[in-house]
């Protein structure tokens, strides 16, 4: 790219085309808002956006551009661990009320080539992250 950044360079229609990561981005979530659209039957204007927690202050500011290239208001970029105990908590029923003692769940993430753990704790209406840890360099190619 002209400004030292990265690009991906496409053939599309038959022309060879540059894009940016934050380009290629928007074009996907432009994909997932015209989805939700249709299944919603109402335009969408707001968003959270999950992304790995390991990625850089940079990566999260790329991704929040790319929202601003489709046009949707990014409320908050969540780790995606994060998001993953958040949808548990949403949808479990059973869990103790808030002047009890919370119920602690480990939420585990065995990709391909990363291994992340988080620790949480919930009762009904509230979730708090106790920790979490991430190894890079762990995930199911090491037990190919």
């Amino acid at each position: 790219m002209k400004n030292g950044g990265v690009g991906i360079k496409v053939m599309y229609m038959d022309e060879e085309h540059l894009f940016s990561v934050e380009q290629i981005t928007a074009m996907l979530l432009t994909k997932l808002k015209e989805t939700a659209e249709n299944n919603l039957k109402k335009p969408v204007t707001d968003c959270v956006i999950s992304v790995p927690s390991f990625f850089t202050d940079a990566e999260r500011r790329s991704v929040l551009d790319a929202a601003q290239i489709v046009g949707l208001n990014c409320l908050r970029l969540m780790n995606d661990m994060t998001a993953v105990a958040l949808n548990y908590g949403i949808y479990k029923q059973d869990l103790p009320n808030p002047d009890e003692k919370p119920r602690i769940v480990v939420f585990v993430d065995m990709g391909h080539s990363a291994f992340q753990v988080s620790a949480c704790a919930f009762n009904k209406g509230k979730l708090k992250v106790l920790g979490t840890a991430f190894d890079p360099f762990l995930g199911g190619k090491n037990f190919d």
